[in-house]
């Protein structure tokens, strides 16, 4: 069973930092408000994976800023 949480995001967003996304730190609120919507519970009755959760949250991210920063 896992699920994301702030700390987490805070994890996400020291690497995307550190792989050379600098300007994209620190997330805005409203993206972390949706990357906790989306996986901050678990959806019962099924549950998410780590692998579910990291690529989710990607194409969120990746999604999120391809369309913000225009």
């Amino acid at each position: 069973m896992a699920t994301l949480t702030p700390k987490e995001i805070q994890k996400i967003e020291e690497y995307y930092y550190w792989v050379g996304y600098k300007t994209w730190i620190p997330f805005p609120k409203e993206l972390n408000e949706r990357l906790l919507k989306v996986y901050g519970e678990e959806p019962v009755p099924y549950s998410w994976t780590e692998q579910d959760i990291f690529e989710g949250t990607r194409k969120i991210i990746f999604d999120y800023f391809s369309n913000h920063s225009k």
